[in-house]
């Protein structure tokens, strides 16, 4: 075990200890968020149909903008900005386990608390996003020559991949390395934001350094989020009705098993590095 001290002016300062978790750990999440979801299925069905129809008229939008070639690029987009939109299922499932379930007005009070640390993760993470969609805009115009091809000739990403060896490569590994700092930096500091009053950089480092100390475990939650997703997003945005409540339910328990607050550390006290 470790133990992440937030860097602050404030003394004493408060401390984490980060656990180290077996490989198997993101199944035993799956399965507590699943719990949390049959325990509130209608609040959180109706989040999930709520997140569900705005990943669709997003999709629709774009496609009555013969924008269709950009599809599949939004559905990276939407991993990335997905974290963001799941805020109040890990409020949900906080609320659920430490006050009475049916004290909603605790629950607004609760996401009113980090409010705008909260709403700063949300501007860099819209940020991204925006400049992934151009990104791919220039990556697909600069290896095919069409900035806005017709309907008909759209191919699926797999099909321009094999088409573009190239495409593959640059697209591929920017995707890939852009994915694996967003979710070193996002998979538990948003949790941490409705859990704790701390600042959106102390979260994001908090993160960053759990993340990388539980490499095993981490690899196998992203991949199974990103998989989920996938499916989701490809049931024409049906499936992310219970996907996305359960993901945002399960990303609470990886946060409470990962990132464990300590008492206050006094002010004298030596970081542990």
């Amino acid at each position: 075990m470790s133990t992440y001290i937030l860097s602050t002016s404030n003394l004493p300062r408060r401390s984490f200890e980060i656990t180290h978790l077996a490989a198997r750990k993101p199944f035993e999440w799956l399965q507590k968020g699943w719990e949390d979801l049959r325990a509130a299925p209608v609040a959180g069905l109706s989040y999930g149909l709520l997140i569900a129809a705005l990943a669709a008229a997003f999709a629709y939008l774009t496609m009555a903008m013969d924008r269709f070639y950009l599809v599949p690029f939004l559905f990276g987009g939407f991993l990335i900005v997905a974290p963001l939109l799941s805020v109040g299922l890990m409020a949900m499932a906080k609320h659920r386990s430490e006050h009475d379930p049916g004290d909603t007005l605790s629950l607004v009070q609760q996401l009113a608390v980090n409010r705008s640390s909260i709403g700063l993760m949300g501007i860099f993470l819209l940020l991204v996003f925006l400049n992934w969609i151009m990104l791919s805009n220039l990556l697909f115009g600069g290896v095919y020559h069409e900035l806005m091809p017709m309907y008909e000739q759209v191919r699926p990403l797999p099909v321009m991949f094999l088409e573009s060896p190239a495409f593959l490569a640059v697209y591929g590994g920017i995707a890939v390395v852009l994915a694996l700092v967003l979710f070193r930096i996002t998979a538990l500091s948003l949790p941490m934001l409705v859990d704790q009053r701390v600042d959106a950089f102390n979260a994001s480092f908090a993160s960053w350094r759990a993340v990388g100390e539980n490499w095993p475990a981490m690899s196998l939650w992203a991949l199974l989020i990103a998989a989920l997703t996938t499916v989701g997003l490809l049931t024409y945005c049906i499936g992310l009705i219970v996907i996305m409540p359960w993901l945002g339910f399960a990303t609470w328990h990886a946060y409470r098993d990962t990132l464990v607050p300590q008492p206050p550390q006094p002010s004298g006290a030596a970081e542990v590095s």
